[in-house]
């Protein structure tokens, strides 16, 4: 009785606790649904995370998974009866060194190290993967593998350093600059400690080089003082030591451009200088790719390899395994070491492929379905175990050869098989991926078609045969898959056009046809995603679209052309023709332009207000003026290689809050107004993360669109103000502006040196706002760079439009039909399987057209904020409105008209 009494008591206890924490539960979740749908309307969150989705589906498809958990490390070399080559190991890993700037010159970019090189050293290019960033370098430098693009770190795989760590006194140490170097080798406690270690590797990362052009002056002295510094590191390690125990390793982890960036798959990026020198390493080699001749007549050979193939190389100079996750082939013909040495190096090589070989294949076995799916014919757990007794047996039986050619078979048969299952859900991923674009376009058609057409319409809903039936369908594979233990990434990949489709039918009118001028859409779909295709590998197709799409929007003007006209003019030519040949303006950033580029530029920002007869109340002159002259104070500082005071960065940081956060707050109650003061505080701020001509390009576009406005409603007709939109009329008005918005948002970042040929990463954006260009908020400074110009020219469109203001979604869907068209060209037509660096560019391109909407969306949403609490004179009903389309939209931009 007792025990049913404190049952029940217990049971109705859970029920009160329950049904307490579920009202409270749905209080809390209402409210924060409703905080959510007040920052952002509810068509924009399905938006970004569709878009969201449909980026993870791109980058599953090309980047493989991440490094595999829980494996051994193999033995030491001196387990296996062979003393190191090296006891240490010096890596000076720079920043941002290109192969040519080392190189050129009669190798200038070594001077100090060149004739240690000559008697004891070889040097070569390293390919490095893509995305060129120094954390993806690191990985392949140290782990052996190129790691997929996260926004956070992992450090959960094996690298030289943990198996450095994991040797018997070994240690390592981490320098980032060459005085701290210096300094931790004169200080006795710690000397005593570096000489009973039995394994030492020391790296000094020398980010300070990065940051600026290699033709500037400023980074050609940074490299020159680098060199002296090394050379000098180098002799204090050999008088330290003196035991020529220690190898040495100097190179880059990527290259940069011409304009100071990187982060693309360019040559220049993507080829970094290494020079190895030191205890094991070979003078002369085999395997050169070719010579170059100093200007003293002196030969040096010249080898390539991939820059993951260092991990193992330098693993084997100081007798260490590779590490775990290693993907690279140990090369051969580098090391001055013994035959047996260089056999059983190869030998740790293949052992550790093959445990890779081993566990992937084991994974993809514990599957429920494993024996109905295909599966590698060339390697097994069998042939695995084989080739790993095979190899133990002739290196016993002293068969040297005979187990190097054994154990370089495994290794091509190892990487092979690992390749396969890490591409095992490819095809599924692609299929799904542009299934999913399909359904996505084809949604976004039905609900344009809808708000051109028809305001009021029943819809299917999502209780429908063939929604459930959908759902279903999708909820079963994702099962299914992940019973046969794939990654949930990939899971929720393969799942997502089923979602996407579900949506799309449940948007399905019950009544009328479905997509309103299919034809139409067509046109205008697939004319702006050629011209932005074509963009995307060659400036000059953007250049002609630019000039004649806005030469055709102010064609009245060219039958009685005016002075400002001819000024518009003018400048719209210097635009494109700056568009034209931007790869061409490589002298522009060395010191004599770049600094007169940058005064002028902060020149312009104050006179440009002037100029237009902008009304700003002194405050804000004082503002911004005050902050270019902190600005200029701090230019000259850098240039004068000085450390820049952090009030000075304080007071950059302080303007960037007040830019925006002014904007909102103003008391200013026309959209015109606020409308200026926007310009004025986001082009100031521009001029600050910008360098040479950069901030002086983004002004004229946005002058050039304000005036290309001006010139137009001069020269409007008289009866343009009472056309009436029909539906048509309406359609083609949605896709002028989303193509107009496309085509000054892509103009910007491709005339400010953002996306030539791939995503750029300008770390000089921050020289006026951190002390260190690889600081972890550089990042977020590129961002703000890169979207002030869309800003303004989204800001503009709010403020000058009233069909712009009402209709922001449906020229969205407009914009998100043109970009998808654009995605779904590269996910079929790239070659998916072709080696990753020569597919990356049609990756990126995929990506950042994927990326366009949310970039261009994030812009809007900004913007909203900065007109909250205004009376923006909104009209109830579109169709009452007069067409304004001639006299306050952006410019046309699509010679389809």
């Amino acid at each position: 009785m007792k025990l049913a009494l404190l049952q029940t008591f217990l049971w109705c206890f859970f029920s009160v606790v329950v049904n307490v924490s579920f009202v409270l539960y749905r209080r809390l979740t209402y409210r924060l649904v409703g905080k959510v749908q007040v920052l952002m309307e509810l068509w924009k969150s399905k938006v970004v995370l569709v878009h969201l989705l449909l980026l993870i589906c791109i980058m599953r498809i090309f980047y493989q998974s991440g490094p595999l958990s829980q494996l051994e490390p193999q033995k030491t070399l001196l387990d296996m009866g062979v003393p190191p080559a090296a006891d240490r190991l010096v890596v000076f890993l720079l920043e941002g060194l290109r192969a040519d700037t080392l190189f050129s010159d009669n190798c200038s970019g070594a001077v100090y190290i060149r004739d240690i090189i000559l008697r004891q050293g070889l040097v070569g290019i390293s390919k490095t993967s893509v995305p060129t960033l120094t954390r993806s370098a690191e990985v392949a430098l140290f782990a052996g593998f190129n790691p997929m693009p996260s926004i956070l770190p992992t450090s959960n795989f094996d690298t030289i350093f943990n198996r450095t760590l994991a040797f018997d006194k070994g240690a390592f140490l981490r320098f980032s600059h060459l005085s701290d170097l210096r300094r931790r080798l004169t200080k006795r406690a710690c000397l005593e400690k570096l000489w009973y270690a039995n394994k030492l590797v020391m790296l000094v990362n020398l980010a300070e080089v990065g940051g600026a052009s290699p033709l500037d002056i400023g980074f050609q002295m940074k490299l020159h003082n680098t060199q002296r510094n090394i050379r000098d590191a180098y002799e204090l390690i050999e008088a330290t030591f003196n035991d020529s125990k220690t190898a040495y390793l100097y190179t880059s982890a990527h290259g940069l451009t011409y304009f100071g960036s990187h982060g693309g798959g360019s040559d220049e990026e993507r080829e970094a200088p290494f020079l190895l020198w030191g205890a094991g390493v070979k003078h002369v080699t085999e395997n050169i790719t070719s010579d170059f001749v100093l200007n003293n007549g002196v030969g040096m050979q010249l080898h390539k390899l991939d820059q993951i193939q260092l991990a193992p190389l330098m693993s084997a100079l100081i007798g260490l395994p590779p590490p775990v996750n290693n993907l690279a082939i140990l090369p051969q013909g580098y090391m001055k070491v013994s035959r047996e040495y260089a056999r059983k190096s190869v030998h740790l090589n293949a052992l550790q492929l093959l445990t890779q070989a081993k566990a992937i294949i084991r994974l993809h076995e514990r599957g429920v379905f494993h024996k109905w799916l295909p599966k590698d014919k060339d390697l097994d757990l069998q042939q695995i175990a084989y080739y790993q007794n095979q190899m133990d047996h002739l290196l016993d039986m002293g068969w040297r050869s005979k187990a190097l050619e054994t154990s370089t078979l495994a290794i091509k048969v190892a990487l092979k098989s690992l390749k396969f299952y890490h591409n095992y859900y490819h095809i599924p991923l692609v299929v799904t991926t542009v299934l999913a674009l399909l359904g996505w376009q084809f949604y976004q058609l039905v609900k344009l078609s809808q708000n051109v057409m028809a305001p009021h319409y029943m819809r299917r809903g999502y209780l429908t045969w063939c929604t459930i039936f959908l759902a279903s369908l999708g909820l079963l594979l994702g099962e299914m898959v992940f019973l046969q233990w794939a990654p949930f990434m990939t899971v929720i990949c393969l799942v997502v056009p089923f979602g996407v489709w579900c949506m799309t039918l449940a948007a399905l009118p019950q009544n009328g046809g479905w997509i309103f001028e299919p034809l139409k859409h067509l046109r205008w779909i697939v004319g702006p995603a050629a011209v932005m295709i074509a963009s995307i590998y060659c400036n000059c197709p953007l250049s002609l679209a630019y000039i004649l799409c806005v030469g055709f929007y102010n064609r009245r003007g060219w039958l009685h052309p005016s002075p400002k006209f001819l000024a518009w003019l003018a400048l719209v030519l210097l635009l494109g023709g700056f568009l034209w040949s931007q790869k061409g303006m490589q002298i522009l950033m060395t010191t004599n332009y770049r600094v007169v580029l940058q005064a002028i530029s902060m020149l312009v920002v104050i006179v440009r207000p002037c100029v237009l007869n902008e009304n700003h109340k002194w405050k804000v002159w004082v503002i911004n003026g005050g902050i270019l002259f902190v600005a200029a104070i701090g230019i000259f500082l850098k240039e004068m290689g000085k450390p820049v005071p952090l009030y000075l960065f304080a007071a950059n940081w302080a303007y960037l809050i007040y830019a925006f956060a002014s904007v909102p707050c103003s008391s200013r109650t026309t959209p015109q107004s606020r409308l200026e003061l926007i310009r004025f505080n986001l082009l100031t701020l521009h001029v600050l993360l910008s360098d040479s001509y950069v901030s002086l390009f983004a002004q004229g576009l946005i002058i050039e669109y304000q005036m290309g406005l001006e010139v137009h409603e001069k020269f409007k007709e008289a009866d343009e103000d009472v056309k009436i939109l029909t539906s048509s009329k309406h359609l083609q008005m949605c896709y002028r502006f989303a193509v107009s918005i496309l085509l000054y948002f892509y103009a910007s970042l491709f005339g400010t040196g953002h996306w030539v040929g791939g995503f750029t990463y300008l770390a000089n954006s921050a020289r006026l706002f951190l002390p260190d260009s690889s600081s972890g908020l550089v990042p977020l400074l590129v961002l703000i760079h890169l979207l002030i110009p869309s800003i303004v020219i989204m800001a503009s469109v709010v403020a000058l439009s009233s069909f712009g203001r009402q209709q922001i979604r449906t020229i969205f869907s407009s914009l998100m039909l043109i970009c998808n068209a654009v995605v779904l060209f590269f996910v079929v037509f790239v070659p998916h399987n072709a080696y990753w660096p020569m597919a990356h560019p049609s990756v990126v391109h995929a990506l950042l057209a994927q990326l366009t909407v949310i970039l261009i969306l994030a812009c809007e949403s900004i913007v909203t904020i900065f007109f909250r609490r205004l009376n923006m004179n909104r009209c109830s009903d579109w169709r009452q409105e007069a067409d304004e389309f001639e006299s306050s939209y952006p410019p046309i931009t699509t010679t389809a008209v």
